[in-house]
């Protein structure tokens, strides 16, 4: 009994064998997409994910005076000089304003650099 379980085990190690042997050919030669290892259940749940495209902050509907669009710019310009890309200087003003409503434009201004520069340390 114990010789016939150690032939039996023997042979279904060696059909194992040939098969991943087989499998990795295949996998090399393009047939398969998918290589063994990665067939566990976190390799499919990385592929049934789905990715959300990032969506910007929601513009304001009405309308800003000249003096807040001017007041506006100034704040973006000075940003921008420290995240050198315009629309990431429009969305972390528009957050830190929407945070701060009660702070004036010029110290949520100098509040995101002071947050850039810390960022930096």
């Amino acid at each position: 009994m114990g010789r016939s379980m150690d032939v039996l085990l023997a042979l279904v190690v060696i059909g194992f064998i040939a098969w991943w042997i087989r499998y990795n050919q295949l996998y090399s030669s393009g047939a398969v997409k998918v290589p063994f290892f990665s067939l566990g259940t976190q390799s499919q749940s990385k592929a049934k994910r789905v990715r959300v495209a990032h969506r910007p902050a929601p513009r304001a509907t009405t309308k800003a005076s000249p003096a807040a669009q001017r007041e506006i710019g100034q704040a973006v310009s000075k940003i921008t000089t420290y995240t050198h890309n315009s629309e990431v200087s429009v969305r972390l003003l528009h957050s830190t304003r929407q945070a701060n409503m009660s702070k004036s434009m010029d110290w949520c201004a100098e509040k995101v650099i002071d947050d850039i520069l810390r960022d930096r340390r």
